[in-house]
């Protein structure tokens, strides 16, 4: 009788941390399911031309956004031998974001060319102050925009829904399509890898590897493809991980190097007065 009872008690314990073990296998699995991100909404509720027709996102805008301006040379026919280039601003009301469009368009393109020098550079330099001096003159220099053209301007005014406190928010976003020829945009070109070769204490090894990448930044003046500018997002954000990442390991070692010198001011410290006990000692002694 007493091994019958033992045995179901030792049953009915397996069968309790059967359960016990099936019930949060299962709750891990219920929370796993409830954990949704959503996302903010966002609605284009005006925009450029709307009542003649036209749509929020046109195929040109959208192609120029992945730096290919084909479609836009086309439907405006504009030679296609210029060099097409957008900036966009955003604004609480539409003249606000015009305005930071076009008074934001040398930064765009000095952006563009910074992003492009950084990660085809930069990623051969294995010394962190060589990257670190090219990454400040490169985001430092100015783009002088002359031979320019404006062909259009697009705007849009998008209402967001914030996922998390439901609040809506409204603002306007403006595109401003610029123009140039292929001859101003080359200059354009020579003329920002020069100032960042003369404006700072680079390497010679640097500067090659700038001055060869002036015929690469001419004829890559359009991007055909978004998985081009997609590499060069890519090689820049790396080669800001890296700059950082140095960054932070020398940080690391110079309060490490400050701690360890301040222990040796404490020892050196007691030492001293432990001298000077010493010494004291000797004369009372004597």
């Amino acid at each position: 009788m007493k091994k019958t009872i033992k045995s179901s008690i030792a049953l009915f314990a397996a069968a309790l941390a059967f359960a016990l073990t099936s019930c949060e296998s299962t709750k891990q699995e219920d929370s796993r399911n409830k954990v949704v991100e959503e996302a903010d909404k966002v609605v284009v509720v005006d925009w450029t031309d709307r009542a003649l027709g036209e749509v929020s996102a046109p195929t040109w805008l959208k192609n120029m956004r992945r730096g290919n301006s084909d479609t836009f040379k086309e439907q405006w026919k504009v030679d296609q031998s210029r060099v097409v280039k957008v900036s966009m601003a955003t604004g609480k009301t539409e003249a606000t974001a015009q305005a930071l469009s076009r008074a934001g368009f040398a930064y765009t393109q000095a952006a563009e060319l910074n992003q492009k020098v950084i990660g085809r550079v930069g990623q051969g330099l294995n010394d962190v102050g060589q990257l670190e001096a090219l990454y400040v003159a490169a985001s430092e220099t100015k783009a002088d925009m002359t031979g320019l053209r404006e062909e259009t301007g697009f705007f849009q005014k998008v209402r967001t829904k914030n996922a998390e406190t439901k609040q809506t928010s409204e603002q306007y976003v403006y595109y401003t399509v610029y123009s140039m020829s292929k001859d101003s945009w080359d200059a354009l070109c020579k003329k920002y890898l020069m100032d960042i070769m003369g404006g700072a204490d680079l390497t010679t090894e640097t500067q090659k590897k700038i001055g060869a990448l002036f015929s690469e930044m001419k004829a890559d003046a359009d991007k055909k493809q978004a998985a081009k500018q997609a590499e060069e997002e890519a090689l820049y954000k790396a080669q800001m991980a890296r700059l950082e990442a140095e960054r932070a390991k020398a940080n690391a070692e110079a309060a490490k190097a400050g701690l360890k010198a301040k222990e040796l001011d404490a020892k050196e410290a007691q030492t001293k007065a432990a001298v000077e006990a010493a010494v004291d000692l000797a004369s009372f002694l004597m």
